[in-house]
């Protein structure tokens, strides 16, 4: 009785703090997301023969995590607000590594405020050039099945021979930021991020950030053009990226065309990169399907790597809170050399639930 006593007495504190300045004001939540699946993956890396294993893992449609959120109406128009969230591991309890760091709020940590100007916020957050490419991606932006990430990444993560940076192709979140998003203008609105890097910047962690985008929106057409150029101690990674979508009413079309330009490589290495996606919904169940591509040359234009995903996602959901999925991937990169070509692929089926 008294280890139970001991574990629930740091929740009941932490419901007590949340609780009773919630009932003076109705801007503060706490909610997250946990999300785990169940499958299978298989892997073979240039001439070692195939491996396959069962596993459980974490944040296959959505990427588990928890937060709190805060609002107060200061009048006038005048919103202020926060927001800290962290990534979890459901299976193992773990905090998630998140845009290359393990600390507590990873996924956000942030104060900003709102009104007929637009928003600023300080703090780690996503970047801009995320808010275009995230919203624009297959599979919902899914973490664990889709393909764009994996795909896009291989130039930074395998070609260059560095080690990873991101865990995908760009660096999604960045410290020390200051943000601002314009309100509507017209149909057009826009974003701008930068990071400083405080004079801690290395070859592969924590560059100076400089991002932005522009969207056009009208009726059922959203498209924008986005870049981010990250400057690491060795060179600047450049991204720039077309992206968009369209509702057709049954069916909605997503895609982008991405160019990276990696200046941390002598001589440069270049990539054209492109993915398209369609979602349809049917009722209560949804059907999404991607594909990813990535041709990647070096400074006197040889190829050094190609890579190609293909991603299929169903989805059927019991409430509003509470989702189920299954899901396929499957990703092939080809090194010129041949030394270190994949063929990889996971099947699996998953809950998200939401509180």
């Amino acid at each position: 009785m008294k280890s139970m006593k001991t574990i629930l007495l740091p929740v009941a504190l932490l419901a007590c703090a949340i609780s009773t300045p919630a009932s003076a004001q109705s801007g503060l939540m706490l909610w997250g997301i946990a999300d785990a699946w169940i499958g299978q993956t298989r892997h073979k890396v240039g001439a070692t023969p195939p491996g396959s294993s069962g596993v459980v893992d974490s944040g296959g449609a959505q990427a588990s995590r928890w937060g709190m959120r805060g609002t107060e109406e200061l009048g006038a128009g005048l919103r202020a607000f926060f927001v800290l969230e962290q990534g979890i591991s459901l299976d193992s309890g773990a905090t998630t590594r998140v845009s290359a760091s393990d600390n507590g709020f990873n996924r956000g940590a942030y104060v900003g405020l709102s009104g007929d100007f637009g928003e600023v916020r300080v703090g780690r957050m996503l970047t801009a050039f995320d808010a275009l490419r995230g919203s624009t991606n297959h599979l919902y932006d899914s973490s664990g099945f889709a393909s764009t990430g994996q795909v896009w990444g291989a130039s930074t993560t395998a070609a260059n021979g560095l080690p990873e940076v991101t865990g995908s192709d760009y660096l999604a979140r960045g410290n020390n930021t200051a943000y601002y998003a314009t309100p509507n203008i017209g149909d057009f609105n826009a974003s701008f991020s930068y990071s400083y890097d405080e004079k801690t910047a290395t070859a592969t962690g924590n560059p100076r950030l400089a991002t932005g985008h522009v969207k056009y929106t009208s009726g059922p057409l959203r498209i924008g053009y986005g870049q981010q150029a990250e400057r690491y101690t060795t060179g600047t990674n450049r991204y720039h990226i077309v992206a968009g979508n369209y509702d057709f009413g049954a069916f909605k079309m997503v895609g982008a065309a991405q160019r990276q330009i990696d200046g941390r490589v002598a001589g440069q290495l270049k990539s054209n990169e492109w993915e398209l996606g369609l979602d349809a919904p049917f009722g209560a169940a949804t059907i999404a399907v991607g594909y990813a591509s990535s041709k990647t040359k070096d400074g006197a234009g040889r190829r050094v790597i190609d890579a190609k995903g293909f991603s299929l996602m169903g989805t059927y959901d019991l409430s509003k809170r509470t989702r189920l999925y299954t899901a396929f991937r499957q990703l092939k990169t080809t090194r010129a050399d041949g030394s270190t070509s994949l063929d990889a692929s996971r099947l699996g089926v998953g809950i998200t639930q939401k509180f």
